[in-house]
């Protein structure tokens, strides 16, 4: 990185040039994304195309808007040439109307019909995720006939670990392992090694449901097909990897509140714009916090000394709830909640609410004792625990299965809406009982 650096503070372009196309994809995408901003579109301009192809989709959001409001169309027809057809129309995705339409007129038409073909769907569907190059072979060719076959479009296909066999009408019929042609007999047919059992993807599916079906199987393509079972593409593995990210990324951007992608350099403004919304209804959901406080005015003015343990009872309130919420999202994502479990996965984060609330109760209670001297003091706070643990429990656990009922991301049941009932909860019973005994 420093040499690189050395290198654009001398204009030694040459150099620089030699050097990063000797990079391996991924290494060159972290060296353009690592190095000063002012660098970093010209970094990424002395890359061949070959090599360009496999670096955009790998830059930052913010650069590769930069590099496609930069780079000159000739170039960036030149880029899209070299990369498959999903990744081809992730590109497509972020140009404007009239840069698309120039550029899918001068790319290869092959390439630019598979490339309006993709971009009909929806970008976090498997027929957005999927690639058009394929290799089928037809049920009745015989061995020689599907190795001269697979050898003419080689060059089309990457990671070739299946090949898909169709009927006449194009519908997937059965699937054949690469290993499995080169070791049969000549005279068998596709017919008579493919494995029938086939495991594929509606093209509607979401890519997260893709995701679990990988993940299931532990397979490393899978076919996509359309509602009369016709064969329209493939997902790879790699492409998962990139979905299984992008998914917990969104999950934890959502848990915080926010929509959309932050990034560390994502501009002031726009970083702002994500995240007012939601911090003006954490606002809201302050005030109704306050709101339950305020109705034990005369309590804390009596007992001021209750204002120093009520960020105790909503502290660990909270970051009880937000540790519910966590592994109840997490194994609704992996499909570990079904309709017949939920009710057992509730009762049980209830449960673990109810014996830490105890566990913890006690030391607090004790504490609270030791340093004040009154054990009723240590009794309302000990208590509050367990009230207040109980409610992390049963809203940590049962908002996010509610939403996942109501077609909502779970995700969204983030930690300000958690805190918000457990402070109510901690707040209301902590002074209540203070109100009460004290």
């Amino acid at each position: 990185m420093d040499q690189i650096i050395a290198l654009f503070e001398n204009d030694q372009i040459d150099e620089i040039t030699k050097k990063i196309n000797l990079l391996h994809p991924g290494d060159a995408a972290q060296i353009i994304n690592e190095l000063p901003a002012e660098y970093q579109v010209k970094a990424f301009s002395y890359l061949s195309s070959e090599l360009a192809s496999d670096v955009i989709n790998d830059l930052h959001d913010e650069l590769r808007e930069d590099v496609l409001e930069t780079i000159q169309q000739k170039r960036l027809v030149e880029i899209m040439d070299e990369m498959d057809s999903d990744e081809a129309t992730d590109i497509a995705a972020e140009l404007d109307e009239q840069q698309l339409k120039d550029v899918l007129q001068k790319i290869d038409k092959e390439d630019s019909d598979e490339i309006k073909q993709l971009l009909v769907y929806e970008e976090d569907t498997a027929g957005g995720i999927m690639q058009k190059e394929i290799i089928t072979v037809d049920k009745e060719m015989n061995r020689a006939e599907m190795i001269d076959h697979i050898r003419d479009n080689y060059d089309e296909v990457e990671k070739l670990y299946y090949i898909f066999v169709t009927d006449k009408e194009n519908k997937l019929i059965g699937i054949l392992e690469a290993s499995k042609l080169l070791l049969c007999k000549s005279e068998m047919k596709a017919v008579d090694i493919m494995d029938q059992d086939v495991i594929s993807a509606p093209v509607e599916m979401d890519q997260e449901d893709v995701a679990g079906i990988f993940r299931k199987y532990d397979i490393y393509i899978l076919p996509v097909i359309d509602k009369e079972n016709h064969l329209l593409g493939r997902i790879t593995v790699d492409d998962i990897i990139d979905v299984i990210d992008e998914e917990a990324s969104e999950d934890v951007y959502k848990m915080v509140g926010l929509e959309n992608e932050d990034k560390v350099f994502t501009s002031p403004l726009s970083s702002v714009r994500k995240r007012l919304p939601w911090l003006t209804l954490n606002l809201f959901t302050a005030l109704l916090v306050s709101s339950v406080v305020g109705i034990f005015e005369g309590t804390i003015a009596r007992l001021s000394f209750l204002a120093v343990l009520m960020p105790i009872v909503a502290g660990l309130g909270g970051n009880s709830g937000t540790q519910t919420l966590t592994v109840i999202t997490r194994g609704i994502a992996l499909g570990e909640l079904t309709l017949h479990n939920t009710y057992r996965a509730i009762v049980k984060e209830i449960t673990v609410g109810i014996i830490n609330g105890i566990l913890i109760g006690t030391v607090a209670m004790l504490i609270a004792y030791l340093f004040k001297g009154n054990i009723l003091l240590g009794v309302v706070l000990g208590v509050s625990m367990v009230c207040n643990m109980f409610i992390a429990g049963l809203v940590g656990s049962s908002i996010p299965v509610v939403m996942k009922t109501l077609k909502i991301d779970p995700a969204l049941a983030s930690s300000v809406i958690i805190t918000m009932l457990t402070d109510i909860g901690g707040f209301a019973s902590f002074l209540g009982l203070a109100t009460l005994l004290l």
